[in-house]
């Protein structure tokens, strides 16, 4: 959903009937607010379970190495792709004003999916054999939701959450069938990667195609100023204004995946499967944040271009203080049954490292307060301290990382994510804190 203009006309979806009268107006936009945010938590959720699913093939029909493989192709794949696609969504969301177009967002997303793709490529010549191939599948199948997340950013304008869940619910279920066929198959990763890029191309790219046909004939290809400077001047004025973002997007997923490369170069990939599959409590939280802050985006940047700033500051701490909550219960629930669960989902071999798991819980609740400090950084459109905040943690974890990791193994890389989390999270909110009332961050 997006709040495209002051009259915020698109604030509920195109198909809800207009309410009148104050009451009328506030249910009315309570009941549309609940059906985006459901909407939007149903997609995330199916997603987020295609995926575990995935790493639990895998663990199970294959071997740690093999999840290994797998985690290291999204680990060399996920800054590449974050850098490149320049958080265009998240500039295209908060366009309150219209400034550039949909066909600007999506000439220069594709533009960046294909320079992040030759990039990944050359990476991968660089990792062996064996897992070259993986890498750079596991890039063109990113690299295609990367495409299909601008058209699930006009959907979001249009309040058309339901495309968007359905979007991500036909990626999930096409993936994971495809994924679970070709191992079952032919034994190899390589062939289980593909399927991931048949999944990602009829649901992140083929749904999407079909679904914004009658949204993109009703499309302004730009606002009047900006046509003014023609599709070449509009592209550089697009990415030179996401640009800050981008690479603080790319710098804080190299972060995130920084333990594991290490996890792989100390420890071999079979550690690193290990790491991944138990870290994937981590990417299933953030992936629900992230749906949750996408859906809350508009909302915080309205609030703030209304002037509206101790209402932001309320719902900023609400939406701290309620992840804190519940990640707490998550943390002693993983405390308490992390062992035998480990042991039911993935087997023994990981349940050996409970601990690893209790850690990276802690890890996904920190991650939920840094999620909405973010965002409502993002709503104040401050790219520029998001990056600073970036290259900060980044030396963190390099520091954290070659400290801990050689000397105590899976647990040293658990707990170097969870100071990196914690110290980016820290530094997100000074630099909040000082933009709400209005001083910049020097």
């Amino acid at each position: 959903m997006i709040l495209d203009g002051p009259a915020a006309s698109t604030a509920t979806p195109a198909s809800a009937p207009p309410v009148t009268g104050r009451a009328g107006t506030v249910a009315g936009r309570s009941s549309a607010v609940a059906g985006q945010i459901s909407w939007s938590l149903l997609g995330i959720l199916v997603a987020s379970l295609a995926q575990w699913v995935v790493i639990v093939v895998l663990a199970r029909y294959g071997n740690p190495a093999m999840v290994g493989q797998y985690a290291l192709g999204l680990a060399v794949a996920a800054p590449v792709l974050l850098v490149a696609s320049l958080a265009l969504r998240t500039v295209q969301v908060t366009d309150a004003r219209s400034r550039f177009g949909f066909v600007d967002y999506l000439r220069l997303r594709v533009l960046g999916m294909v320079v992040a793709t030759v990039v990944i490529a050359i990476i991968a010549a660089f990792v062996g054999s064996g897992g070259a191939v993986v890498v750079v599948l596991v890039g063109i199948a990113k690299a295609l939701d990367g495409i299909g997340d601008i058209y699930l950013g006009l959907f979001q304008r249009h309040g058309r959450m339901r495309s968007i869940s359905l979007s991500m619910i036909l990626n999930g279920v096409a993936t994971v069938l495809a994924v679970t066929t070709l191992l079952l198959l032919t034994g190899s990763v390589a062939w289980a990667v593909l399927g991931s890029v048949a999944g990602s191309a009829l649901g992140a790219v083929g749904y999407c195609l079909v679904a914004a046909r009658p949204l993109r004939r009703s499309v302004d290809p730009a606002g009047d100023s900006a046509s003014e400077r023609g599709p070449g001047g509009r592209l550089v004025s697009l990415a030179a204004l996401a640009l800050p973002l981008g690479i603080a997007s790319g710098l804080a997923s190299f972060t995130i995946n920084l333990p594991r490369y290490l996890v792989g170069h100390e420890l071999g990939t079979a550690a690193l499967g290990i790491f991944a599959a138990i870290g994937y409590v981590v990417l299933a939280a953030n992936a629900i944040f992230a749906a949750v802050a996408q859906t809350m985006l508009p909302r915080m940047s309205n609030l703030y271009a209304d002037g509206q700033v101790t209402a932001l500051t309320r719902l900023v701490k609400r939406l701290v203080l309620a992840t804190l909550a519940i990640g707490g219960l998550a943390v002693g629930a993983a405390a308490m049954l992390g062992r035998p669960a480990l042991d039911l989902v993935y087997g023994a071999e990981y349940a050996r490292h409970a601990s690893v798991l209790t850690l990276l819980t802690v890890v996904a609740a920190l991650s939920g307060a840094v999620f909405v400090v973010g965002t409502a950084l993002s709503a104040l459109h401050r790219f520029g301290n998001q990056f600073t905040a970036s290259v900060a943690t980044l030396l963190l974890t390099v520091l954290a990382a070659y400290l801990l990791i050689p000397r105590y193994g899976l647990d040293g890389a658990a707990w170097t994510v969870v100071l990196t989390v914690a110290g980016d999270g820290t530094l997100k909110a000074l630099m909040l804190r000082r933009a709400l009332k209005g001083r910049p961050w020097t």
